[in-house]
């Protein structure tokens, strides 16, 4: 991502977080970025299409830095460890991009459409992981789909309680996560 589009990406998580997506403007995005508004309107021609950039450049960090990680990893337990610690390291660190995406989650637009199918392929990556813990019988194999959402739930539930009471050790949270959802869905 060039300087530019990275000054927009910021910028337009924070508007959007701190006002909510219909009060954020265009203007007010090219003004956070400190950008002139013919440069905004080159990058993007409107609010809706900088919605989608921040979605798929955000969640596709998420994956990248997920896949990075466990690449190498041959353990599927360890794979949805990492998961969990990437997901709510980056949550607890760039809330404000959590909180513009679970916002938009709900309704009939278009960019709440496709933010369901930017993170549909995140849970399948997360199902992934699950196959292969139902394939070793570490886990039961039952409906893989529902259970990568609720696998997303669950850490995203942690990442609210985590800031509620300020608890900031992403291992301990973990292993306590990793191990409710083990003995929730464990054989």
């Amino acid at each position: 991502m060039n300087k530019t589009k990275k000054l927009i990406f910021d910028a337009s998580i924070k508007s959007f977080s701190q006002k909510g997506f219909h009060k954020s403007t265009m203007d007010e995005i090219a003004d956070m970025a400190g950008v002139a508004k013919g440069t905004l309107y080159y990058h993007f021609k409107s609010k809706e299409d900088i919605f989608k950039f921040i979605i798929d450049e955000g969640v596709k960090r998420i994956e990248d830095e997920i896949n990075e990680k466990t690449k190498n990893m041959l353990d599927p337990v360890n794979k949805l460890r990492a998961v969990c610690e990437i997901q709510m390291q980056l949550a607890i660190n760039h809330l404000e991009f959590f909180k513009t995406m679970l916002s938009q989650l709900w309704g009939d637009e278009e960019r709440q459409h496709q933010l369901r199918n930017v993170l549909s392929r995140y849970f399948k990556l997360i199902e992934g992981f699950l196959k292969e813990a139902a394939d070793d019988g570490l886990i039961a194999d039952d409906n893989l789909e529902i259970m990568a959402f609720n696998f997303f739930g669950v850490m995203t539930s942690t990442v609210v309680y985590s800031l509620i009471h300020k608890e900031k050790d992403i291992s301990q949270l973990t292993e306590t996560l990793l191990g409710f959802v083990m003995r929730g869905i464990g054989r």
